[in-house]
């Protein structure tokens, strides 16, 4: 894989350093999402928007601005092969914002990229803009996914751009009235005083057996669940963090002081809180500050001797001096550096003697020795992979190929299994049964309270809570919050629900009572209600009248016709 890299694409050996990752610049041409390997790009169609072509230019602008818009959103490079479908279509719409921008004569100002700009950065109106920290966070992002200062200024302004066209479109949104939100509000915050019954499979689990027969059968039928995964095995140098610190700490002498200051007043105190959202102490920030700093660039020159490691250790394989898997403890040893061999671990559990992200384990797991078309064998190394402990050196030691483990390796654990299917069943069971029970109670006139007395149920009286809610103390710990509330959002006081299975057995929930919103409240929060429920309304038309532009006035390029059977 290094090797692949480096004959390819050598300024990828510049690694960018961030606060705790490690990325490649990833350039996504449009190219490549039409199959295009090269040759002539004005040959390539990129669909047209309101009857005119769309240029190579305007699609790369625009799928530059949709990997922006993801990173910002989701906190991830949209750079998996799923993700780069998504961002095809974010750009076809971008391309039709910008189209629409133009036909209602939006010109976003300067002023108004820079007011998103405030808001995405979360800096408020009355506060000092710290410009170099602005440009300095817009760098780092720019570097770590291959977009510009230029391409987050265009992004900024089309923002913009589509707040007002969003006022403009969906100005219907704005003509709810406050009485027809006070009915909204109401509904929403009105505290309900419910019952829930439940039937965990833990009650039944201790009425179960397990013969032999039924286990072997019960494996019989699931011994894809009994399957290892594919797993690798790696060998590694780890540059640590810690090995760094003291001597970052020396270099920065006293400068290390003035910039911690900085910093601190640059931000503010109210900028920097604990995980219960109270603020530091002076002393605790600066203290937070300190370590992030020395962190940061401890990372970075564990990143450079990893670097010149990785580099060194490329010297001279080709084709002909293909890489072997000595080549790390050779080098290694020439540098008094220790090479450590990982346990066997699978993609999803990764392992801890390797605390790497998702997304560096799925590099790992790209290593191996047996692609006939790598006779380089530079697929046996990694590029620099980092955590938040250090940058590491990593190349493959061994894969392990994906196995049902048999019944005798995992013998225990299907009888625990089979053991736990039957008292779900037990407890789904017993849930109908009392249905039954209560149905037919009910319709004699009998009362919830009553049925349980009668089946020897013990209800949970849950404390009150209305569909604004954000947890219920009482709801017994297998039983899903959201699941409750959305049955929750379906009924009336004196209703009871219908038996609701759930991965643990499954419930039943009795609305008691609905009680009224104080006068207080209301009058307080109906305002800020009625503001966001006219921005949602907005929104909402602006989205369908989007949407039908879309279908009107966007034709996609002839690769994506071709997949949706056009």
């Amino acid at each position: 894989m290094i090797g692949t890299i480096r004959r390819h694409k050598n300024w990828l050996w510049g690694v960018i350093i961030a606060a705790t990752i490690f990325s490649f610049v990833y350039y996504f041409a449009p190219g490549s999402r039409n199959g295009n390997q090269g040759g002539d790009m004005s040959e390539v169609s990129f669909g047209m928007i309101n009857g005119e072509p769309v240029t190579r230019q305007q699609f790369i602008a625009a799928e530059q601005e949709g990997r922006i818009f993801f990173r910002l959103n989701t906190g991830e490079w949209p750079d998996s092969e799923d993700k780069k479908k998504t961002l095809q279509g974010f750009a076809e719409q971008r391309l039709l914002l910008n189209a629409e921008l133009d036909e209602y004569h939006i010109t976003p100002t300067s002023e108004a990229a820079a007011r998103y700009t405030r808001q995405l950065l979360g800096i408020k109106p009355e506060d000092v803009v710290p410009v170099d920290k602005i440009l300095e966070t817009l760098k780092r992002l720019g570097q770590e996914g291959g977009v510009t200062l230029e391409d987050f200024d265009r992004f900024a302004r089309h923002q913009a751009g589509q707040e007002y066209l969003v006022a403009l479109v969906g100005m219907t949104g704005k003509l709810i009235t406050p009485e027809e939100a006070e009915v909204f509000y109401r509904r929403e915050n009105e505290p309900m005083e419910t019952e829930l019954v439940a039937f965990p499979s833990t009650n039944y689990y201790s009425k179960t057996t397990a013969t032999e027969p039924e286990v072997q059968d019960f494996y019989t039928k699931r011994q894809a669940d009994y399957r290892i995964p594919d797993r690798i095995q790696v060998n590694y140098i780890a540059f640590r963090l810690s090995n760094y610190l003291a001597r970052v700490e020396k270099e920065q002498g006293t400068n290390l002081d003035d910039h911690i200051e900085q910093q601190y007043l640059q931000a503010g105190a109210a900028q920097f809180k604990d995980e219960a959202g109270v603020q530091l102490s002076a002393a605790a920030a600066k203290a937070r500050i300190k370590k992030q700093t020395l962190e940061y660039a401890a990372l970075s020159e564990a990143g450079k001797d990893a670097k010149n490691f990785l580099n060194e250790l490329s010297q001279g394989h080709d084709d002909q001096h293909p890489y072997t898997k000595a080549d790390l403890a050779t080098l290694a040893k020439a540098k008094n550096l220790t090479v450590k061999t990982t346990e066997p671990f699978d993609l999803k559990t990764g392992t801890n003697q390797l605390p790497l992200a998702p997304k560096f384990l799925h590099v790992l797991f790209q290593l191996r020795d047996d692609d006939p078309d790598d006779k380089e064998r530079s697929d046996l190394y990694a590029p620099l992979v980092a955590g938040q402990e250090g940058v590491y050196v990593v190349g493959l030691e061994k894969r392990y190929p994906s196995e049902i483990q048999p019944l005798s390796a995992v013998h225990d654990r299907v009888v625990a299994d089979y053991r736990q299917n039957q008292a779900l069943e037990l407890a789904k069971a017993a849930g109908k049964h009392f249905e039954d029970a209560l149905g037919a109670g009910l319709s004699q006139g009998k009362t919830f309270d009553t049925m349980c007395a009668a089946q020897f149920i013990h209800p949970i009286t849950l404390g009150p809570f209305s569909l604004t809610s954000k947890s219920i103390p009482e709801l017994p710990e297998k039983i899903e919050f959201d699941r409750v509330m959305d049955v929750a959002s379906k009924m009336h006081p004196g209703q009871t629900s219908p038996f609701i299975p759930t991965d643990d057995g499954g419930f039943f929930l009795y609305i008691k009572a609905q009680l009224p919103v104080e006068d207080a409240a209301l009058h307080r929060d109906l305002p800020a209600f009625l503001a966001r429920m006219r921005e949602q309304r907005q929104i909402a038309a602006f989205n369908a009248w989007f949407n039908k532009e879309y279908q009107l006035h966007v034709v996609p390029p002839p690769s994506e016709r071709t997949a949706a059977g056009g």
